[in-house]
């Protein structure tokens, strides 16, 4: 991956946090929403914790299959520490790093 490539994800990023600061601000909900990312990949979270100790991710991923892009969502839930490990193995296979499960 080049450096132009790495700067638009880094802008994607960027975009997700400032629309997310902004519905937080604007929307005051309960619970906040929050985002995670890496910043030489191509994965995007939304979260948020519904109690004490979960989380709720909603996880997308940019792929390429076929010649043709796309972004796949799947939602998790659950406890924070697994969902977490959960959604990265889930992102990873989908990114062709690990086997899929």
């Amino acid at each position: 991956m080049n450096l132009a490539e790495q700067g638009w994800q880094k802008d994607a990023m960027d975009v997700l946090q400032v629309w997310l600061d902004d519905y937080n601000t604007r929307a005051r909900p309960a619970i906040p929403l929050a985002s995670g990312g890496e910043a030489g990949g191509a994965q995007l979270r939304l979260k948020y914790s519904p109690a004490a100790g979960a989380v709720s991710i909603l996880h997308m991923v940019a792929v390429s299959r076929d010649g043709r892009t796309g972004i796949l969502v799947r939602r998790f839930e659950g406890p924070a520490a697994e969902t977490a490990v959960a959604a990265g193995i889930w992102a990873s296979s989908q990114l062709g790093r690990r086997p899929a499960v």
